[in-house]
């Protein structure tokens, strides 16, 4: 009876024991499961102003390239039309004479003509209008290569600029991309180690119980073994002899 109580008590033990372990182990791998959640949230928000802005300079951008949009609207943030960067240089003279510098480059220039022909060939003799002529020619020709220096380079820097602030939020939403990899790897391998803790800790408990419901098993037969020898009037006794030692002790089988 001892001995069987003990085998329960040990196999109870036991289970307790590898049921606690694995359930403290579950625990820490859950931990580190969700350490690993955590830091891809903070990494995540902490990148989410650049991709945010990205996001903007890439709306902007498609707008302006035309991609997208209403052709002819406004784009929103920058006061230009949508297709402003694939536009043709194609100013009108109005556009051009309001060139800044063109109007004072034309009376400035032309008063000095005008002034330098006077005194020789008259202000308004043949040769002082084609001084006039030519300088006028010259002017326009110089006023529209610098516009159209300008509008090229008021397309490429707004594209640049634009292109850059989208490119830092291709990188950061890339970089959260790659931490989100790597850390849902290491959370989903973390989640699985939990899994296969507690599934340890409850096939140790079982084995356990199974191991002592085994022993118990085992008793059970020796015993029953036991009672059917002694049913059957076999036993061993001990008595005395009386043979050539007179109260020596023997084994007699089967009793005397």
């Amino acid at each position: 009876m001892c001995v069987a109580a003990g085998m329960v008590g040990a196999a109870a033990i036991g289970a307790i024991g590898s049921t606690m372990a694995a359930d403290k182990q579950a625990s820490a791998q859950k931990d580190a499961q969700q350490q690993q959640l955590d830091m891809f949230n903070t990494i995540q928000k902490n990148s989410q102003p650049f991709m945010t802005a990205g996001y903007g300079a890439t709306s902007s951008l498609s707008q302006l390239l035309g991609l997208s949009g209403a052709k002819g609207s406004m784009v929103p943030g920058t006061g230009l039309q949508n297709g402003y960067l694939t536009q043709q240089f194609n100013p009108t003279q109005a556009q051009l004479n309001a060139y800044p510098g063109y109007q004072f480059a034309l009376q400035t220039g032309g008063q000095a003509i005008r002034n330098a022909d006077t005194p020789g060939i008259g202000a308004l003799s043949g040769a002082a209008l084609k001084d006039l002529t030519n300088f006028n020619v010259g002017a326009a020709s110089q006023n529209y290569g610098n516009y159209f220096n300008q509008f090229q380079t008021q397309q490429s820097n707004i594209f640049n600029r634009l292109s850059s602030i989208a490119g830092l939020g291709q990188s950061a939403a890339a970089g959260v991309g790659n931490s989100g990899t790597q850390l849902g790897i290491g959370a989903a391998q973390a989640g699985a180690a939990a899994g296969a803790s507690q599934a340890g800790g409850i096939v140790g408990a079982s084995n356990a119980l199974g191991g002592a419901a085994s022993g118990l098993g085992g008793l059970a037969y020796l015993n029953s073994i036991n009672g059917s020898s002694g049913a059957s009037g076999g036993s061993s006794t001990w008595g005395q002899s009386t043979g050539p030692y007179p109260g020596s002790d023997v084994f007699s089988p089967g009793g005397s």
